[in-house]
């Protein structure tokens, strides 16, 4: 069996970070729904993916989340517990455009989908990024600056972040504020 680690390599002596991925990452699946919709490109699954993960290893809030999956349901509002009924989000912005009963009974249905009501395509991404074998998008390994950590489909990202990428309908760019370094892929057969 192959087993892959994500692990931070530059000069930063805090982070030892790394993290496992188990394969068929239920959550990671259902992110990639919720953020990229049912019909979710290869391209977009792959983006999100690995922008959260050197946002797990890079970002200097990395000290606070646990894990990968943790970083991911906090990130991600349709799958983040605090925007769901009876979280505290949800009760701040309750009434909103943010909150709606439609919204809400959209990330129920996301965070309960089962494994296989998850379109093949975003499975597949998934388990290829279990398996370290999920390529990045082209378009981000040609920008100036690669390495995202960071999303989403507000109008003025390109005039913020103008070293960043549409993918999909999203603007993917690099925060300001990373650590030096980058993610690897290891794996090891067992």
């Amino acid at each position: 069996m192959k087993y892959v680690t994500y692990e931070y390599k530059g000069p930063d002596k805090f982070s030892a970070s790394r993290d496992v991925l188990t394969p068929w990452n239920i959550w990671a699946a259902r992110m990639c729904v919720g953020e990229g919709g049912r019909r979710c490109s290869r391209d977009k699954a792959s983006a999100m993916l690995w922008a959260l993960m050197r946002r797990f290893m890079l970002h200097p809030a990395r000290r606070h989340w646990g894990t990968y999956t943790f970083l991911m349901r906090r990130f991600s509002q349709p799958i983040n517990p605090r925007w769901m009924r009876g979280g505290d989000l949800a009760k701040k912005w309750a009434g909103t455009k943010y909150c709606t009963e439609r919204k809400l009974n959209r990330r129920e249905k996301i965070s309960t989908m089962p494994w296989w009501k998850i379109p093949k395509r975003i499975r597949t991404a998934v388990i290829d990024f279990s398996n370290g074998t999920l390529e990045e998008p082209y378009k981000i390994l040609m920008l100036d600056r690669p390495r995202v950590t960071n999303w989403a489909s507000l109008k003025s990202l390109p005039t913020k972040y103008p070293h960043g990428v549409n993918i999909g309908g999203d603007w993917f760019f690099e925060d300001d504020d990373l650590i030096k370094g980058d993610v690897i892929v290891e794996g090891r057969d067992e």
